[in-house]
């Protein structure tokens, strides 16, 4: 029946390699207050707001397939710009929350780390600019995330400052940080840096005078 019907947001946040998007509640979206200024961002603003909200229009049936594939991908912008407004809100910081409880952003590359949930990071607020990137906690740097697929979303559909936001309203989730730096060994003793790289790094420096 209609009750079964998949929502457009439900189709596009299970989409794969869609999976660090959380589903943006409709009343959000229909709140024009929330949407202010993206109308000068993105082409066939009202079309693309239609097909977010599953609204068919008339209107619809005048576009060609070149206007709607145009449509269709203008939506998907839409979109994310209004998801990055969205997860800063308290209700869709406690959705990504729950994603990362469960580390479904992934888990901060480096060893020493230990497996540390990592939350994304947009590089810029502008979309087509920069793709996302993931932030981690504990040693308060940035990687790419670890599936291809995930690493060629758009930055800006999370913003520059969702994980700060987020650490900042639930201090309780900030990990202690990580004081362990990796030494460097050969057979067991360490690698004084005043060997090979020191005489390196002279030789790279150009003479005074």
């Amino acid at each position: 029946g209609d009750a079964e019907e998949v929502s457009w947001i439900q189709w596009f946040c299970s989409l794969q390699g869609n999976d660090f998007f959380t589903e943006v509640a409709e009343d959000f979206v229909q709140d024009d207050f929330n949407l202010t200024g993206l109308g000068n961002q993105v082409p066939y603003y009202d079309y693309a707001l239609d097909i977010i909200l599953d609204i068919e229009t008339p209107q619809d049936e005048l576009l060609t397939d070149e206007q709607q594939e145009l449509v269709e991908s203008a939506a998907e912008v839409l979109y994310g710009l209004i998801h990055a407004r969205y997860i800063g809100t308290q209700r869709g910081m406690q959705q990504m929350l729950e994603k990362y409880k469960g580390s479904q952003f992934g888990r901060c590359p480096r060893v020493l780390c230990e497996g540390q949930a990592v939350l994304p990071l947009g590089q810029s607020d502008i979309p087509h600019k920069l793709t996302v990137k993931v932030f981690c906690p504990r040693c308060q740097d940035v990687y790419y995330p670890k599936s291809s697929r995930k690493a060629a979303t758009d930055g800006a559909y999370f913003g520059t400052s969702f994980p700060h936001l987020v650490l900042q309203a639930y201090p309780e989730l900030v990990p202690p940080p990580c004081t362990e730096v990796y030494q460097a060994r050969i057979f067991g003793f360490r690698v004084h840096k005043s060997s090979k790289t020191d005489e390196l790094a002279s030789r790279r420096t150009p003479p005074h005078g």
